[in-house]
């Protein structure tokens, strides 16, 4: 018994020795409020990691979830699809689950105010709200839902299941972006627009795609017809483990996010050895009926004038450019336009020796201008050369031309120079 006593008296004053050197230490008041954060700070973090374990043990391995950031004015969710534990998506800032949880223990770690609300069963966090410098403005304000596996299709069988859930979305008009990744020389992302089916613009996003020649002029449907040939075409190099073709389809659209196709020992006239082709789709957006209409004969007749031009390949060329509206002549011309290296070397005012210091359009620049116009259901009448496909003659809303609230232009005699 005197030992028992002995021994509590010890830790007594064990206990006594620790909060005096502690209070020696701490400025007036800090102790309880240090104790206090600490415990619920244990508290959170345990739930963190029990969440953590839910996650890890039930979650699907390739995954689409949708984000609201309540911190911005952003009314509709990023929906961020992950292959791999990595983000494929290419619109939105979107994170994965993974990089949501690391937040929030970073954040309990240094003392933020942190507030989590857990799915029961998946333990993702349904909402997020941090506070790190205790102003009472959430630094981060996030909401996670509509969690669904990324469906696999590893034959023709699985594309065209997912293919009816596409078609039943009867999607005729949508913007999606598009990336291209490949060991050959092409690539780049593109944001394309499709119409009544048919594409009507395609704008590239990056210095790759800028400087590529790839065209990514195909709606999801020519995709599926394009996997399908992979699939049926290419069937013994599959089975022969030649040839892979891996796809996730979209859950909620159906439509193919994400595919990559690798191939080794291949003897063909496009990939000759081992190539690897990695391809990414985000449907970004539905255009609805109130959306401009687009003139097809006009959206052709540009893209084929485009084509032309692109095909005679000038870097050394000129060309007499005129603008027709009722302003001086310094701003109308018309102008002698000399190109060198396909770079402006010179623009003279026909009749006068001087250069001029005048905004020249290119003839790349007058067609992008005519099909933005067309995109736009702004109406054009365009002559184009036959040969060349540059634009001879341009009104742009020819109506309102005569009250200079259209454009019209034109660019004559053009001929390569030695």
């Amino acid at each position: 018994m005197q030992r028992q006593e002995g021994v509590k008296y010890f830790a007594l004053s064990l206990a006594a020795l620790a909060l005096l050197v502690s209070a020696c230490g701490a400025e007036p008041g800090d102790g309880p409020t240090t104790t206090s954060l600490a415990a619920g700070t244990d508290r959170q973090l345990g739930e963190l990691a029990a969440a953590r374990e839910r996650w890890h043990t039930a979650a699907p391995a390739d995954y689409t979830i949708s984000q609201i950031d309540r911190s911005t004015a952003a009314d509709e969710p990023d929906t961020v699809a992950v292959h791999e534990g990595e983000v494929v998506s290419l619109s939105g800032e979107a994170t994965t689950v993974d990089e949501v949880f690391a937040t929030i223990e970073q954040s309990l770690r240094e003392g933020g105010d942190v507030t989590v609300d857990y799915h029961p069963d998946l333990g993702y966090p349904v909402r997020v709200i941090i506070d790190r410098d205790g102003d009472t403005v959430p630094d981060v304000n996030l909401e996670h839902r509509d969690l669904a596996s990324m469906p696999i299709v590893r034959s023709v069988h699985d594309l065209r299941s997912a293919q009816r859930l596409w078609e039943a979305q009867q999607l005729d008009s949508y913007r999606y972006i598009f990336r291209f990744d490949c060991t050959c020389p092409e690539g780049g992302t593109f944001e394309v627009d499709v119409r009544d089916g048919r594409v009507v613009d395609r704008r590239p996003l990056d210095d790759a795609a800028r400087n590529s020649t790839l065209d990514p002029g195909v709606d999801i449907d020519s995709t599926f017809a394009d996997l399908e040939d992979w699939f049926t075409n290419s069937e013994e190099l599959i089975e022969d483990g030649i040839l892979a073709v891996d796809v996730r389809m979209d859950p909620r659209y159906g439509y193919p996010r994400w595919f990559h196709i690798e191939g080794e020992g291949l003897d063909s006239e496009f990939f000759p050895g081992r190539f690897t082709m990695v391809v990414t789709i985000d449907l970004v957006a539905k255009l609805g009926s109130g959306e401009p209409a687009v003139d097809l004969d006009d959206l052709q007749q540009v893209e084929a004038a485009q084509a032309r031009w692109k095909e005679a390949a000038l870097t050394d060329y000129h060309y007499t450019l005129q603008v027709h509206c009722m302003c001086p002549p310094e701003t109308t011309g018309p102008f002698a336009v000399t190109f060198r290296d396909g770079r402006l070397e010179s623009a003279v005012l026909v009749g006068d020796e001087g250069a001029v210091d005048t905004a020249v359009i290119t003839v790349d620049e007058a067609l992008e201008m005519i099909g933005a116009a067309v995109v736009a259901g702004t109406d054009v009448d365009v002559t184009y050369d036959e040969i060349y496909g540059y634009p001879e003659l341009v009104l742009i809303d020819p109506e309102a031309v005569a009250v200079d609230g259209g454009l019209a232009f034109s660019i004559t005699g053009l001929e390569a120079v030695q």
